[in-house]
């Protein structure tokens, strides 16, 4: 990947941002090491066991069209690509190329529309933002001027808001026509970064570096809770789901708007990536999936690992981005705990063990406390057999 990612991924445990979809194992440990390589092929050889569909590689981003397609970014040196998979047949439509580094994207909850920002591949990188119709293919260059996650689709995915000067702007994506929707003097608080979440409650979001303020829309707007940032910051029919927490000790809450009470359903995470897909949260442990079914109240732990994980909108499949590469796994088999699971686990206790004590491996003063933290989770998980 481009600089930015790598310089993103080595401040994971030194600085309030985190990384998404960056493999950790990268981070901490010496790639050309045979200790590195015998953990890449346990899990892509788990991954191969498990049955998981193998879409494609070089990934940056990924997210549902549709319970049959999945929509993904795909880097080649300075270019990035995006494509359209359907998920039986395999067939893959480049829907647009285009050259920089890719910051952030967001899918319209209709599958339509892709926002993407990305830094010019310029002498000096500027932020750009551009929607794409994955339907009729046309391309939109919209105004920007952070490279910070200030962009969201409405419920029915056919207004887009950003940022511009000091308003919230919202863009019809089918007529090109937008107008103001909130503006600083408006709004319960203005800063660098401005968001407007919409998901059955209208959300807003504000801050810089780490520390986001969100608020939620009532009769006056109302402060629920602190974010460390808006990329995982949702909401489903029954709550808000949000981020929390500092680096090493990364948590994942959960906020009745009923009941308006916090719910810690995760914490002590390396690297969280939250993501909400019709009433049900995915965030990983140290690396390893972890599921909330709203409608049931039921928090799934599995001993599936992924850097990035989110679940199709028919609830049948997750789509899982592990070493940039992109695999499509049902959901049941996620969510069963396989005996051959146990198995594997040991099998990465025993390589973990093998890397913790070779400071030579090392290659970030953290690396051992990374380690010692994922040794705890595998164990929590070897708990289970």
């Amino acid at each position: 990947m481009h600089y930015i990612f790598s310089a993103i991924a080595i401040l994971c445990l030194t600085t309030t941002a985190f990384a998404k979809g960056i493999p950790l194992d990268a981070v901490y440990m010496d790639k050309n090491s045979s200790e590195y390589q015998k953990l890449f092929f346990a899990r892509l050889n788990n991954y191969a066991q498990m049955g998981a569909q193998f879409i494609d590689s070089n990934i940056v981003y990924s997210a549902w069209c549709s319970g049959k397609e999945i929509v993904y970014i795909k880097e080649s040196g300075i270019n990035n690509t995006i494509v359209v998979c359907a998920i039986t047949t395999r067939k893959k439509n480049p829907l647009y190329t285009f050259k920089g580094t890719v910051i952030s994207a967001r899918t319209s909850s209709n599958g339509r529309y892709i926002a993407v920002k990305y830094f010019t591949n310029q002498r000096i990188p500027q932020p750009a933002l551009f929607i794409i119709d994955c339907i009729g293919g046309t391309v939109k260059l919209l105004q920007t001027l952070s490279a910070g996650n200030d962009f969201s689709f409405s419920d029915d995915g056919n207004i887009f808001y950003y940022k511009k000067n000091n308003c919230i702007v919202a863009y019809r994506c089918d007529s090109s026509m937008e107008k103001a929707f909130l503006c600083s003097s408006d709004a319960p608080q203005w800063d660098e970064i401005c968001t407007i979440i919409f998901n059955s409650n209208q959300l807003f979001v504000s801050g810089s570096s780490g520390n986001y303020t969100v608020y939620i829309k009532q009769k006056l707007w109302k402060k629920i809770c602190n974010a460390v940032t808006p990329a995982e910051v949702f909401s489903d029919s029954f709550a808000i789901y949000y981020t929390g927490g500092y680096p090493g000790n990364y948590t994942v809450h959960r906020y009745s708007v009923k009941t308006q009470k916090h719910e810690t359903l995760m914490q002590q995470s390396l690297n969280p990536c939250l993501q909400v897909s019709r009433n049900h949260a995915i965030f990983l442990k140290n690396a390893f999936i972890m599921m909330y079914d709203s409608i049931n109240g039921r928090l799934f732990t599995t001993t599936v690992e992924s850097d990035e994980a989110i679940i199709s909108p028919n609830g049948f499949y997750v789509a899982s981005t592990i070493y940039n590469r992109l695999f499509i796994i049902p959901y049941a088999t996620v969510v069963t705990i396989n005996p051959k699971a146990g198995r594997y686990l040991t099998t990465l206790q025993e390589l973990y063990h093998d890397v913790v004590n070779k400071k030579y491996l090392h290659i970030s003063p953290y690396t051992r406390t990374y380690i010692q933290q994922k040794q705890a989770t595998i164990a929590s998980l070897a708990k289970l057999f």
